[in-house]
């Protein structure tokens, strides 16, 4: 187990609102964007509420009100890139919602070929508070685990038990050293004493998530 001075909480954190700002979409990429931001938002549970993209074409007050602050604030800073959609989300003290935003965020840089910006400026780690991702990537060309944690993270649950991740980095060989590079996208997650490994945090999340619904379900008797 590591020691109390390498372990980090995602449990202490406060609440703030994180921003996310999409540039440079196709026009005809609106709905593909649209439903894959979707199926990417409910594949897992979002402790302040589940997140909306908005762009131009939103039908919501709030995702329209908040699309026109957004491209007004753009065009009063002076920044003539094109904004595509946008959306901001409260993260009520879980913080691996900020961490699945992150990945939200790669996943659609990557995919439609586009600039995401994450803005975060309450984050306790200040390399994550403005991020940049351009085809998937930071804008010096490195990969987003590059400036993640490289500890296990220990998340507490509803029922007061602990879930540990653990990034690409995080993970040790048998003498203790750190083991893949920043390729390495697969997260370890351990509930109930079992390990979930899969090719990225979303993926391993819900696999974890699912085994620690299952064990809540059984009788206190078994799982006590």
């Amino acid at each position: 187990m590591p020691s109390g001075s390498d372990r980090v909480s995602y449990n202490r954190a406060v609440s703030r609102v994180i921003q996310l700002r999409v540039r440079g979409l196709d026009d005809d990429a609106r709905e593909a964007v649209q439903h894959r931001f979707g199926e990417l938002v409910a594949g897992r549970e979002w402790r302040g509420g589940t997140p909306w993209l908005a762009d131009r074409d939103s039908r919501d007050l709030l995702p329209q009100l908040f699309f026109d602050q957004a491209q007004a604030e753009a065009r009063s800073g002076a920044d003539a890139r094109h904004l595509s959609a946008a959306t901001f989300v409260r993260i009520a003290g879980d913080e691996a919602d900020a961490l699945a935003l992150a990945f939200i965020a790669r996943d659609i840089s990557e995919r439609f070929s586009s600039e995401v910006e994450v803005r975060d400026h309450d984050n306790p780690i200040a390399k994550l508070r403005h991020v940049e991702l351009i085809d998937g990537h930071l804008r010096n060309g490195n990969a987003l685990e590059s400036i993640l944690v490289r500890r296990a993270i220990y998340r507490r649950m509803p029922d007061g038990s602990r879930m540990e991740m653990i990034p690409p980095h995080g993970r040790g060989s048998a003498f203790g050293h750190p083991v893949g590079d920043n390729t390495d996208r697969s997260w370890s997650f351990v509930v109930n004493d079992i390990r979930i490994v899969e090719p990225n945090f979303l993926d391993a999340e819900a696999e974890a998530m699912r085994i620690f619904r299952g064990f809540r379900a059984l009788p206190s008797d078994d799982h006590a």
